[in-house]
């Protein structure tokens, strides 16, 4: 006996057959998108200005695409500095997750949060991986009567509050100091400066005492008048043989700065999975290896998940440390 259908019946097949037809093509679509990535060139959001140390990661893995084609098509910097980075990070999260629009930063993304300077930090991005690292140190005057990290701990014990340290409030770069007290039980001073480029000056000039900088900026500053007296490593670098590390001095401090790549949350993991492993056999490029080690850079490439965790421990070592950071702010 045949089938009767009713009106609602057949009107309603012909509108689900096209939601279904309609999802079909918007998935198909979307995959062939993705096979196809990447069909543009891709936007890399550095935040810091051009020039600088970060921005000169971003330039060498530039040229390096330029040659190779590591990445399958075009990049293009886009610098955008200001407010510690946040206003790059803030665009790199709110940018379409396609994949087309990707960048990187280092611990400020954590530091940042932990402050309240925003509401974001590395778990709402996708963690790419991480390009290499520099290792971070305290750095004096050679006019300064501080020849020695021992010469600076002595100062600070002796006379709490008059070392003062050259900062940058809320980022990595105020947060190492404040480990360094609680490790070594003295008390700094902290001057809000700004950025390397202003904390250079202050130092060399003496009217700061020690400011955090980068193994690249002391290599790049040698003949400048700054002296480092401390990396926060358990080696000394090649590039500065003489630096002892704080593993040497008894300081159970360590800090690098990740350059740390980010893609906007969602963004299909075939096309992440693109990036991680262009940026991986980037890395493993004899010749960008050289230029990354004469910036001072460890060049290894650390994988997601491997800084997933390592993000996670710096955010558990600075929240304790907030309430002793604000007071600068206040």
């Amino acid at each position: 006996m045949p089938m009767k259908l009713s009106r609602r019946t057949l009107v309603a097949a012909p509108m689900a057959a096209a939601v279904a037809l309609a999802a079909f093509t918007s998935a198909a679509v979307a995959e062939a998108a993705v096979a196809e990535y990447p069909e543009k060139p891709v936007r890399i959001v550095v935040p810091t200005q051009a020039g600088g140390g970060m921005d000169s990661v971003a330039r060498i893995l530039q040229a390096y695409n330029d040659e190779t084609n590591f990445l399958g098509n075009k990049i293009v910097v886009i610098n955008k500095p200001g407010a510690g980075g946040t206003i790059a990070t803030r665009e790199i999260m709110e940018s379409e997750a396609d994949g087309y629009t990707i960048g990187f930063w280092h611990e400020g993304l954590i530091t940042s949060k932990v402050m309240g300077v925003v509401d974001f930090d590395h778990s709402d991005f996708e963690v790419l991986g991480a390009t290499g690292y520099g290792t971070l140190g305290l750095g004096v005057s050679a006019d300064s009567d501080i020849k020695s990290f021992e010469d600076l701990i002595e100062k600070a014990r002796n006379e709490p509050g008059s070392v003062k340290v050259a900062t940058n409030v809320g980022l990595p770069v105020h947060f190492v100091p404040l480990m360094v007290e609680a490790e070594a039980g003295v008390e700094f001073r902290y001057v809000q400066v700004g950025g390397g480029a202003k904390r250079f000056p202050s130092v060399v000039a003496t009217h700061t005492d020690t400011a955090i900088f980068g193994a690249s900026e002391f290599i790049k500053w040698a003949e400048a008048d700054l002296v480092p007296i401390i990396l926060f490593a358990d080696e000394r670098l090649p590039e500065l043989p003489d630096l002892p590390s704080a593993k040497e001095l008894g300081i159970d401090v360590r800090a690098n700065a990740n350059r740390i790549w980010l893609a906007p949350k969602g963004t299909p993991p075939e096309i992440t999975k693109h990036i991680t492993d262009a940026l991986k056999a980037a890395m493993d490029d004899p010749d960008v290896q050289k230029q990354f080690e004469d910036l001072g850079l460890v060049a290894e490439f650390v994988p997601p998940e491997a800084l997933k965790a390592q993000l996670d421990e710096w955010r558990a070592k600075a929240e304790p440390l907030v309430s002793k950071a604000v007071e600068l702010q206040n």
